[in-house]
């Protein structure tokens, strides 16, 4: 990570790699084109998102993605939301290849390039598409770019508002604006002219765009905790077949048996991650003094960090749950991001290293590229194959406007909602064979309860995960609705998915009904008996 020079030496290697990531945003996401939202896991639209009641959210359904869906209902005027999700999908490995280039600047074209793909196209990145979690991914994406802008020439008063500009598409999540924190600190303790009050900076600048979804969080602390039980859920897990450790050190070990590539237990798939991992560990033995262990220990920290947190120290995970933020540290792939990032620059920094020793000359270090990109696809050969499939855009059904419509423009406007069936994924046909969670609170301008109930397979155990249960859970999955229970969460209608996996409600007496499609009934309990 060298230090920035004048920002026009950026046009040569910089252009060249991010040329290269644009090449591998286009192979990636080739099969994923066309009109329509993404309904798929965690990632989940919808055509016109209702207003935020307020900018300070309380509600479980409403910080479970905050500030993001705040800043997709007030740029859907202008962009419309499946469009918004298309250009998040495609500025992931645009952004971060394109950084890494940056990064790498003083190293060559070809070690731009080499940087470049490895950070657009690797089994890291590729489990947590799989998992459904592209708005995390922007902080991955832009942290290289934050360590650009960190560690430049500028002055301060020009290199912080960069810097917010740079960190603003991670801070669209809460891990996303740690991260883009933690990466301005650590960039600026790293500068040859640091002071405490530039790394106080850097912090202080870093904590104000975590405040949209800081404040509310901490004023909602009270209301809930995380279920310790999702430490020990989304503990990492062996996708290769070598261990956990292994999985970890080359960017894999995803939880969810779903979300991973069928490749990483190839043997093919593991001896080229194997052999980019050994160039990216030469590539920091080459660096000097703290560098050179600051560098291996970015490289190889996070992997033994989470298998320990996953495996020995797994209580102790677990017992965080209960400390404010301890939920946002439960899934251990999701920090194998910045050690990511370093296989990607550590082995663009090798091949740079090369070409300045003048080892074998130009063939040398051209052979030595194409090497690296062969090896890169090799790593996840089946990825654009399986975002091709997770990926598809779909259109809700005509119906669903006039649902909607009817609830967000009658009269006697609801004040609190339940949708069933009571699961937090939904699996329809017209939206194809992909689960996807339940997008009804993103519509609707009432209070929407929803299940949190996620339950993992580990080892041959059902875990079970809930962060904000509710008493009459159980009953509700059943489709059983009390008056009692209704009056005590202040529900007075009820909104129900048809054709999806799980129980319909039993109706009851009082209920009224409302409107009715294909897909979707609404009902009046506010006169429940």
């Amino acid at each position: 990570m060298m230090r920035s020079s004048a920002w026009r030496h950026l046009s040569g290697p910089v252009a060249i790699g991010s040329m290269a990531a644009a090449v591998v945003t286009a192979v990636l996401w080739r099969g994923s084109w066309g009109k329509g939202l993404y309904l798929y896991r965690d990632f989940v639209a919808v055509p016109e998102p209702a207003r935020p009641d307020s900018l300070l959210p309380d509600t479980y359904a409403a910080l479970r993605a905050w500030p993001l869906d705040g800043v997709m209902w007030a740029m859907s005027s202008v962009i419309p939301t499946g469009v918004q999700q298309l250009l998040m999908l495609l500025a992931i490995p645009l952004i971060a290849g394109s950084g890494v280039a940056a990064v790498l600047r003083a190293q060559g074209r070809a070690a731009a390039v080499v940087g470049a793909v490895l950070a657009a196209w690797n089994p890291y990145v590729a489990e947590r598409l799989l998992l459904g979690q592209p708005p995390t991914l922007l902080a991955y994406a832009v942290a290289p770019w934050i360590v650009v802008v960190a560690r430049s020439t500028l002055a301060p008063r020009a290199r912080w508002p960069l810097l917010v500009i740079a960190a603003l598409p991670a801070a669209v999540t809460p891990w996303g604006g740690l991260i883009a924190l933690g990466t301005a600190v650590l960039a600026t303790l790293t500068r040859e002219d640091r002071s405490w009050r530039s790394v106080a900076a850097s912090g202080l600048v870093g904590v104000g765009w975590c405040l949209p979804w800081l404040v509310p969080s901490v004023l909602a602390t009270g209301r809930s905790s995380a279920d310790p039980d999702g430490a020990r859920a989304f503990a990492l897990a062996d996708d290769t077949g070598l261990g956990t450790l292994w999985s970890a050190l080359t960017g894999g070990g995803v939880w969810s048996s779903t979300a991973r590539l069928a490749s990483r237990e190839d043997v093919l798939s593991m001896a080229a991650s194997g052999v980019l991992l050994v160039a990216a560990l030469a590539g920091a033995l080459t660096l000097q003094g703290r560098k050179r262990w600051g560098a291996v220990g970015l490289l190889l920290g996070p992997a033994l960090v989470t298998v320990m947190l996953s495996g020995p120290l797994v209580e102790v995970a677990a017992g965080a749950q209960g400390l404010p933020g301890g939920a946002l540290l439960r899934a251990q792939h999701r920090a194998l991001g910045l050690a990511a990032l370093a296989q990607a620059v550590l082995g663009g920094h090798l091949l740079g290293r090369m070409r300045i020793s003048g080892s074998g000359g130009a063939g040398v270090s051209v052979s030595a590229a194409t090497a690296a990109l062969a090896l890169t696809v090799s790593a996840a050969p089946d990825l654009p194959g399986h975002l091709t499939r997770a990926y598809r855009p779909v259109t809700f059904p005509s119906a669903w406007a006039s649902v909607v419509a009817t609830i967000n423009s009658s009269s006697d406007v609801p004040t609190t909602m339940v949708s069933l069936p009571w699961q937090p994924l939904r699996l329809t046909d017209w939206a194809g064979d992909r689960p996807f969670l339940d997008p009804t609170p993103r519509a609707l301008r009432p209070q929407v309860l929803t299940s949190s109930e996620l339950r993992v397979d580990r080892d041959g155990v059902t875990v079970v995960v809930d962060d904000h249960p509710v008493v009459e859970g159980q009953d509700w999955s059943r489709g059983e609705l009390s008056s009692h229970a209704l009056a005590a969460h202040g529900v007075t209608h009820v909104v129900t998915w048809l054709r999806t996996p799980g129980a319909q409600p039993k109706v009851g007496s009082g209920w009224r009904l409302v409107d009715r499609t294909d897909d979707w009934v609404v009902w009046d309990v506010s006169g429940a008996r």
